[in-house]
This record gives structure tokens, C-alpha cells and sequence, in this order.
């Protein structure tokens, strides 16, 4: 087999990679025998999705590709390649002059191109894709002079396909019947496709096209337009940029240079200009007609070019000119018109180390000349503090690498003023909750913010340390302390949070997740209700009740609270904010209004429990609980059954003395095999901090899984001090990591949702606290399986908390998987006459279409597995121990 090529991939978190990486791997570019290494190059901001693009290659088994190397480092990405496809570039939004877009290009190819010279083998092939297509390829190929110019060349394939397709539905033939159109000049709508030379095959004839359509005037009007501005027609009719065809014209470009063209035909491609036979000027990138031998391509010279044909060139000639020469002013600023930037910055130097932005044109057509184009993301790194010459039309000047860096703030100021821009478009069609939605946005956009600048980790992984033994206390020496004599006082100081924004569609339920029965007809609302007045009760206290809400949950949470009217339970509720969901590849909002319901009702999410600090504080309702009194909150997951009020950790709380009162204390369970993927307390910097396993380096994941080393997990129980987070909000010190949560929406439109967590401000409070408590006090309804635990005899019910049976031998839950025939609640109902006996029960799989009967009995381990096509049912009164059924068996009435 051949030797493995190394071949490059940029802006290969965007669609148009998503649509090309597939047919590079399985051999459709550079032949089937072709091993190859995939190397992608993304911006920081797409490494969370790159990563999802990786495990989808992996997924493939694909024979031919050897490695995948995600990264956002040049050094990495351009380390000797065979072969370069610059797909990312940055695109024209909206209000963008067409000289601050060759600007913001020039300095992404110059870098890249700096990058191929100096890591890239000197044979490498290169393709821009990235827009200005013509004028980003020759930056890139003047910033690598050791290349050869002929390696380079840009992307007019795609208009080359499209200009094949309208001649062959023209004249009802296949498109493969239809050769040798031209594409002239530039990948802009001044762009010549020409089909003087074009000829169809009609039943084993060439024909010339004119002469087969018959129709000079489409040929020479509609034909062209059609061409021309094709990009935007699929804008918007798909409200996405051209992928698929633009993968596939890549793919062509690319094969074609490995291979070679057929004999007799000629494809279009952008190319060095110097010396051709067709006047157009030299030292651009020009789109000729070119045959390719042997991976080297040679203009077709001698073809006719009549006035009509000329009058086009020379104008997508011109246009090309005024862009290079342009861009090549860019180039030619010293070093003092960068330092002019710097000053309109107005930041300190170590704040370019900021995390790039990117933008494309997806669902979101650009205005100008260059509205059709389909490409792509910008693609930015950053460079040491050191200077190199470089080298442009001959004139040697010094320039900066850190010029890099200062243009990427520039970028990223761009993106963040565009953001702002949709926000107040958004703002605009609000009616009556427009102040809560200014509200909402201010939080977006200082979560924006910060996603655009943080770079690289959270953590860096030897600055990990176990938390100190002092800072993670057993649960039994704070309940050895015992409880004092009024009990009232203590909780006289608490307030209940639930975190109440989930619906129950995982569980195949409409509506709050909360309002779901678990037990005896009980909701999980219910049963928090009834915990928290069997305290007040108990100690003729005040314990209210808030739920956090979010624009799901709120109106059905609301109507349903009528019902705990004469309960003795204040219940108060605020809803978390409302973000939008950001195009993936715009990182736009893809909302056109703040309406719920309609177009736009899938382009807003809850941001994550972390929202609860602003939310809390902005509602006003944290500044009435502390004016009546009122000193913590303990919150927890409402569909976690464990989480209760618990008087000895509250008790440990309010009797510390006030110079070291702790101010945060996190419950926290030993890791068993079952919880490896949830976050631990580690030692950071010297703060207790929260670590996620999305903060973890991938080459640490199994360290950070290992049961023996991080012990212990959140439960996301957790007791805070309510004028602590009364001074963070107010000193805006809440510092939480943002957590990239990538979706796809049911029309396939990859988005992106900024969340945080709540535990994750730990390291924000003054003297925090984990405290290692019973794996009771860790029971979460996410699953059916859950969900029978809960409903079977290994819990009993009093006053709305379940409790381990006496009756069970051993405190552990058993483990219990059900199959999708039992995912939705209503038909995991219908599965059981009766929930079965578990007192005994180790582990239970069931999978397939299985039923229970009354009163059965499962002891030990049991597995139920009935094939496709199969039924079993378990018959009334069965008793199944150490028991593996499989098959059919099914029981009939008679």
C-alpha cells in the first residue's frame, strides 16, 4: 500500500467539511488505495463541535484513514502536508464594507500561508475555498514563497458544475454528457461562465452547445445570471450556504489534481495568471480553463474569445485587481498603523490571547456583490512574539507575528458587534416582556463575551491537586455533632430551591418534568410540597419553597400551585433567563423573533442551572428572602428523590462563627462504575473547585474516570449563602465555565447552546465545603429504570421522602436497565400489572417487547431479552432468581 499523505482540512467544524470529510476518507479524492491523515483545523469556539466531527470519522472504520488530528494550532495542522483545502475564511456579514473583509482575509491567508512556508512540505497542493476565494489564494501563496505559485490554486469548480447542470437540463441530457464549459475571472458574481467552447454529447455525437440549445439570448443572459448568482438562490430557498455541491466541487478540484483530466476535456479552476495567452493581467488568481497532467495543470491556450467574451473577462479582471491591489495595501502597512489598532483597542497586550471568532454565511445571506458565495468560517491562530521577514510583490518588509493576534481582537470585536446587532433586532418585536428580555440579553452577551475570549482549557492538568482532607468532610463527623436544642432557629434561616426547568419529553411526557407521578400517584412536586411542610409542621417553622422555572415550565407550574393553596408551604417561583440558540455556523441566533411559539420557537433554551445566580438576584426576590431573614438556600435537582433537608448539615452551616462562615457547601457520594462521567471536587489554584469531564484533556479522560483516584461525585445538592451571592452578583466576581452544548434541530440545523452549571461557582465562596454524604441522598428520576426503582418495595414513603426498606439486607440500589420498548412512561406502565418484588434484586436487564404480570418476584440477577419479532410474558406470581429468559414465551387467555 502507498505511503500515508497528510492532508488538511480548515474550518472543519462547518457544514461544507461535514459535507466533504466522508468522501476524502473513503478514497473518492485521492484513490482507493490511498492511506491518508486527516488533519482539521478549527477555531477554539468549534473544538467542542470538531470533536463530535472526529468521533463520527471513528465511527466510519474507515480503512483508508489511518489518523484524525483535531487541533487549533498551526504548527500542528500544517506540519509537513501533502495536500491543503483552506476551507475557513472570514465571511461578509451584514454592514460590512467589502475593503474590512479583504482586511480581515488577509490576515488569516497571510498567516496560513506563513504557516504552509514554514511546516508544509514543498510539494504540497493547495486549495482556497474560503472567500474571497481568487484574492485569499494569491495572499497565500505570496506568504509562502518557497512554495511554488503552481501549488496553489482557489475553488471555481463548484460554478464549473453548476454551469455543466444548467446546459445539461437544457437539452434533457446528463450532466457527464456536457464538457468543456468555462468559468472566467472571479468566484464573485462578476464571474464569466462561457460556454462558446462547450460541447454535448448527443447519442455518441459532440455537439456544440449553442448549436444543441438554440437559444443564443438564455445563453447569453439567464444562463449566466443563473450561474452567477446560484449561491444565493440556495440561500434562500435552504436558509443554509451550498455544502453538499461546494463538497463535492472540492472533491473534483482535488482529484483531478492527483489524476489528472481526461484527454479531450478541460475543467475551470483559479490559477497563477502570470504569462497567459489571454491578456488578462498578471500576479492574480484568475479562473482558466486548465488541463492537469502528472499534478501539474497548464492553461488550454488558443481558444477563440469573441467581444462578447472579452467585454466579461475584462471585467471580472478589474474587479480582481482593485482586490489585490487592495489587499496588498494591507500588507504593506507598517507597523505603526498596527499599533493604531491597538490604541482603538484600548486592551492590554495579554488580552490577546483571546479565543478567535468565526462566523459564516449559513442562514444568513451576506448584502453585496458577494451575497452567492458559500463560504465559510475564518480560520485564526496565533503566533510567538517574534518577528520574520515577509516577503510581498518583491519588497521585503518586517511584520509581527503578533499582528496575528491584534487582527483576531479586531474579528472577534466584529463578531461581538454583529451579535449585539441581531439582539436589538430581536428586542425590537417584543411586546410586553421586553424589559425582562433586555435583561435576558444583557446575561447573553457577557456570556458571549466570554466564550469568544477564553482559549485553550480550563484547566491545566498538572495544576490538579486532591482537595485537601480538611475541605471534604465525612458526613458522620458533621452528623456526631448532633442537633441543638431549637431546630426552629436553623431553619428559620433556610429557603428550598428546586431547580424546575426540565420538561419530561425525555420520558415521553408533555409538560414540567416535576409534575410527573412517581409514587403512589404522586408528583415529584408533590412530594416536595409534602417534605417541606412536614418540617414546618414538625417545627412550627417558615421554610418556603422557590422554584427556579424556566419559559417550559413556567405557565403549567404555575396553574398547578393553586393546588397546594391551603398547604403550609410558601411557595415563590422566578424563571431562569432565556437565551438564544446560536447558528453553529454564524454563531448568530437563529431566532427572528422572541415569539415561543411559530419559526422561532426552537431558537430559545434555559442556559443551564449556573443561571441561577443572576436570575435569583435580577428577579428581586433573593433581596425579599434576605430582608425577611433569611440566610441560605439549599438546592438541589427536583427529580433528585434523595435531595432533603438535612438538619445536620444545615446545623453545621448557621453555627460556624461569622469570620469563617462557610459560605458554600457541596454533598458530594463515592464514584461508583456508574458514575465515572460526573464531576469531582479537586484542588485548583488554591480553590475548591468543581471538575466536569468536559474540562478534562482528552489524553486524562480514563484518569479522571478511575474510581480509585477521583473517589467522589457532585450530587448537585448544594447549601449556599444567600448574601454571598447578593455581593458576587453585585461585584460581578461569578465566575462559572461555560459548557458548549451542541443540538441539532428537527430541520437538521446544527446549533449551539452556552450553558453553565451551579456547582461550578464553588470556587467563587469564601470558605467552601464538600461534604462526603450517603448514596441516599443521591436518588435522580432521569430514566424509566429510575423511575421502577422508586415505584417498587425498596423504598418507603413517609411525608414525602423515600427511604431504604428495613427489610432489604444490603443499603446498595439495584442496577436496572430497561430496554426502549420501556422509555416513554405510558408504555412502561402498560409493561407491568403490578411493580414486581426487587427487596432482593442485584441487577435486572430487560430488553425487547416484555411484560410482567402480578405480583412477580426478582431476586439476584435477571435477564430478560426477547428477540426481535419475540414477546415474552413474565406470568403472575412468577419468582425469577440468578434467571436468564430469552426467546418467546408468551401467555394467552383462554
Amino acid at each position: 500500500m502507498a505511503e500515508t499523505i497528510r492532508v488538511l482540512v480548515t474550518g472543519a467544524a462547518g457544514q461544507i467539511a461535514y459535507s466533504l470529510l466522508y468522501s476524502i476518507a473513503k478514497g473518492d479524492v485521492f484513490g482507493k488505495d490511498q492511506p491518508l491523515a486527516l488533519i482539521l483545523l478549527d477555531i477554539p469556539p468549534m473544538l467542542p463541535v470538531l470533536e463530535g466531527v472526529v468521533m463520527e470519522l471513528q465511527d466510519c472504520a474507515l480503512p483508508l484513514l489511518k489518523e484524525v488530528v483535531p487541533t487549533d494550532k498551526e504548527e500542528v495542522a500544517f506540519k509537513d502536508l501533502d495536500a491543503a483545502i483552506l476551507v475557513g475564511s472570514m465571511p461578509r456579514k451584514e454592514g460590512m464594507e467589502r475593503k474590512d473583509l479583504l482586511k480581515a482575509n488577509v490576515a488569516i491567508f497571510k498567516s496560513q500561508g506563513a504557516a504552509l512556508d514554514k511546516y508544509a512540505k514543498k510539494t504540497v497542493k493547495v486549495l482556497v475555498v474560503g472567500n474571497p476565494a481568487n484574492t485569499n489564494c494569491l495572499i497565500a501563496a505570496k506568504s509562502a514563497p518557497s512554495i511554488p505559485k503552481e501549488n496553489f490554486s482557489c475553488l471555481t469548480r463548484l460554478d464549473h458544475n453548476r454551469a455543466r447542470s444548467q446546459v445539461a437540463m437544457r437539452c434533457g441530457i446528463p450532466a457527464d454528457n456536457v464538457k468543456n464549459v468555462i468559468i472566467w475571472g472571479n468566484h464573485s458574481s462578476t464571474q464569466y461562465p462561457d460556454v462558446h467552447h462547450c460541447m454535448v454529447n448527443v447519442q455518441g455525437k459532440d455537439v456544440a452547445a449553442f448549436d444543441m440549445v438554440k437559444d443564443d439570448d438564455w445563453l447569453k443572459g439567464d444562463f449566466i445570471s443563473t450561474v452567477q448568482q446560484r449561491g444565493a438562490a440556495v440561500i434562500k430557498a435552504r436558509k443554509l450556504s451550498s455544502a453538499m455541491s461546494a463538497a463535492k466541487a472540492i472533491c473534483d478540484h482535488m482529484r483531478d489534481i492527483w489524476t489528472g483530466t481526461p484527454e479531450g476535456e478541460f475543467i475551470s479552476m483559479g490559477v497563477y495568471s502570470s504569462g497567459n495567452s489571454y491578456g488578462v493581467p498578471d500576479d492574480l488568481i484568475y479562473s482558466f480553463p486548465v488541463t492537469i497532467k502528472d499534478k501539474s495543470w497548464k492553461i488550454v491556450d488558443g481558444l477563440a474569445i469573441n467581444d462578447f467574451s472579452r467585454a466579461k473577462m475584462d471585467a471580472t479582471a478589474a474587479e480582481l485587481v482593485e482586490e489585490r491591489d487592495t489587499a496588498i495595501s494591507f500588507l504593506g502597512q507598517r507597523r505603526s498603523a498596527l499599533n493604531c489598532v491597538l490604541q482603538q483597542l484600548c486592551q492590554p497586550r495579554e488580552h490577546f490571547r483571546s479565543r478567535a471568532s468565526s462566523t459564516s454565511t449559513t442562514g444568513c445571506p451576506s448584502s453585496g456583490r458577494r451575497q452567492h458565495h458559500h463560504h465559510h468560517q475564518q480560520q485564526q491562530q496565533q503566533q510567538q512574539p517574534r518577528q520574520r521577514p515577509s516577503t510581498f510583490s518583491g519588497v521585503s518588509r518586517w511584520v509581527p507575528d503578533n499582528s496575528m493576534a491584534q487582527f483576531q481582537e479586531v474579528m472577534r470585536q466584529q463578531l461581538e458587534s454583529s451579535m449585539h446587532a441581531e439582539l436589538e433586532k430581536l428586542l425590537s418585536t417584543a411586546k410586553g416582556d421586553a424589559e425582562i428580555c433586555k435583561k435576558d440579553f444583557e446575561g447573553f452577551k457577557k456570556l458571549f463575551h466570554r466564550f469568544l475570549q477564553v482559549k485553550g482549557p480550563s484547566v491545566e492538568w498538572p495544576k490538579i491537586n486532591r482537595p485537601p482532607e480538611d475541605s471534604i468532610q465525612p458526613y458522620e463527623k458533621i452528623r456526631e455533632k448532633g442537633l441543638p436544642e431549637n431546630v426552629a432557629n436553623s431553619l428559620n434561616k433556610l429557603v428550598v430551591v428546586k431547580l424546575n426547568g426540565g420538561l419530561g419529553t425525555s420520558m415521553g411526557c408533555k409538560g414540567p418534568k416535576s409534575l410527573i407521578s412517581v409514587r403512589n400517584e404522586n408528583t415529584f412536586l408533590d412530594l416536595t410540597v409534602q417534605q417541606i411542610e412536614h418540617l414546618n409542621k414538625t417545627y412550627n417553622t417558615d421554610v418556603p419553597l422557590v422554584l427556579m422555572n424556566s419559559f417550559n415550565t413556567d405557565e403549567d407550574t404555575r396553574k398547578i400551585l393553586q393546588k397546594y393553596t391551603h398547604h403550609r408551604v410558601k411557595i415563590h417561583t422566578f424563571n431562569q433567563s432565556r437565551y438564544p440558540r446560536i447558528n453553529k455556523e454564524s454563531l448568530l441566533p437563529v431566532a427572528k423573533d422572541v415569539g415561543l411559539v411559530g419559526e422561532s420557537a426552537d431558537g430559545w433554551y434555559p442556559p443551564g442551572h449556573g443561571d441561577i445566580y443572576a436570575s435569583f438576584y435580577n428577579s428581586g426576590l433573593l433581596e425579599q428572602l434576605i430582608a425577611e431573614g433569611k440566610e441560605y438556600i439549599f438546592v438541589s435537582n427536583i427529580d433528585n428523590l434523595g435531595a432533603t433537608v438535612d438538619l445536620h448539615i444545615l446545623n453545621h452551616l448557621v453555627s460556624q462563627p461569622n469570620g469563617k462562615r462557610c459560605e458554600f457547601i457541596m454533598e458530594v457520594t463515592d464514584k461508583t462504575r456508574a458514575d465515572v462521567k460526573g464531576g469531582t471536587l479537586i484542588q485548583y489554584e488554591g480553590k475548591l473547585r468543581l471538575l466536569e469531564i468536559a474540562q478534562v484533556p482528552k489524553a486524562h479522560v480514563d484518569e479522571f474516570k478511575s474510581v480509585s483516584k477521583f473517589k467522589i461525585f457532585n450530587t448537585n445538592n448544594l447549601w449556599i449563602s444567600l448574601a454571598a451571592i447578593k455581593r458576587l452578583q453585585e461585584q460581578n466576581a461569578m465566575d462559572l465555565e461555560i459548557i458548549v452544548n451542541p443540538k441539532t434541530l428537527n430541520g437538521g440545523l446544527n446549533v449551539i447552546q452556552l450553558e453553565t452549571a451551579v456547582g461550578a461557582a464553588i470556587k467563587c465562596f469564601d470558605n467552601a465545603l464538600g461534604i462526603n454524604v450517603p448514596r441516599s441522598r443521591f436518588l435522580p428520576v432521569k430514566t424509566t429504570s429510575d423511575l421502577l426503582l422508586v415505584m417498587s418495595n425498596l423504598y418507603s414513603l413517609e411525608a414525602g421522602s423515600l427511604t431504604m426498606s428495613e427489610k432489604r439486607e444490603f443499603p446498595t440500589t439495584p442496577h436496572v436497565k430497561l430496554g426502549s420498548s420501556f422509555t416513554k412512561v405510558q408504555e412502561y406502565l402498560t409493561r407491568f400489572e403490578s411493580i414486581p418484588d426487587m427487596l432482593e434484586l442485584d441487577h435486572l436487564t430487560v430488553s425487547g417487547d416484555v411484560t410482567f404480570g402480578k405480583n412477580v418476584s426478582l431476586k439476584g440477577t435477571v435477564i430478560i431479552i426477547a428477540n426481535h419479532g419475540d414477546r415474552i410474558d413474565i406470568p403472575a406470581g412468577s419468582m425469577l432468581e440468578n434467571k436468564i429468559v430469552s426467546g418467546n414465551l408468551r401467555i394467552l387467555d383462554h
